[in-house]
């Protein structure tokens, strides 16, 4: 186990010494302490990996029934946006239903879709979402449409800490599989998931600014099983950060693994 700490906590020295604000958390599932966090309460905009959270709201408000996940939303009712969305890929005329919405979210980071989801759930609920489930660094202030993108969208806030928090909440609570597995099948695996092996399954959420890249994962394996956060802002390179995450994950892996 000495070795392996180690190991992890120069990768992670490593990672962390990028030019920017870098937080992360790795923590072995079934061997906590095999763990390590750098800058963990470092408030860092968090960018689209609140969208998790957004979820979870929504899925306690159906849970107690004041919430219908079946309800069908007309695409034409949807915000237009400047930027690509994959709900151009339906007519006006189709609906999706809410659930579906919450997919289109959390699977391509869909912000159309995510606005359509916030304003069913509302800000302050997630907000109180957060706070009752120990995320006590995180707050939700501005939306997902147009005009709140860039730099307004820098004012929702979070912490590496409450990201572990959001990604164990997901793992362990029966109410959220829907959303765990909806995680499983993110689209976007350029970062953590890169040179991960095929028959790892990784619940994962990713935010992009300029500057800013995030991931925050749920690794599991027949072999390994733990969290993975990182989430780091003010960088000089985007592309060579993100190519530096996959190299780390691959490397947090082995050691998982070992």
């Amino acid at each position: 186990m000495t070795a392996r700490l180690e190991k992890l906590q120069a990768l992670s020295r490593d990672l962390a010494n990028a030019p920017g604000q870098v937080a992360l958390i790795a923590r072995c599932k079934h061997a906590p302490a095999l763990s390590v966090s750098i800058n963990p309460d470092q408030p860092i905009a968090s960018a689209s990996v609140i969208k998790a959270a957004i979820a979870c709201a929504a899925a306690d408000l159906a849970e107690r029934g004041a919430l219908d996940l079946r309800q069908a939303i007309p695409k034409g009712d949807l915000n237009d946006t400047f930027y690509c969305s994959i709900l151009e890929a339906f007519d006006p005329g189709d609906t999706l239903s809410l659930k579906a919405l919450i997919g289109l979210m959390l699977i391509v980071s869909d912000n159309p879709a995510t606005s359509v989801v916030l304003d069913a759930v509302g800000m302050d609920t997630v907000n109180d979402w957060c706070a009752a489930n120990g995320m006590t660094g995180t707050n939700l202030s501005v939306g997902f449409e147009d005009a709140s993108l860039g730099a307004p969208l820098r004012a929702n806030l979070t912490t590496a800490q409450d990201c572990l928090t959001l990604l164990q909440t997901i793992d362990t609570q029966p109410r959220y599989a829907f959303i765990k597995h909806m995680l499983q099948n993110n689209l976007r695996n350029e970062r953590i998931p890169k040179r991960l092996p095929d028959d790892a399954l990784i619940a994962h959420k990713t935010g992009t600014l300029a500057g800013l890249v995030h991931d925050i994962a749920i690794v599991e394996s027949p072999v390994a099983a733990y969290y993975l956060v990182i989430v780091a802002d003010g960088l000089t390179d985007d592309a060579a950060f993100a190519r530096d995450m996959a190299t780390f994950s691959e490397a947090v892996y082995e050691v998982m693994t070992n």
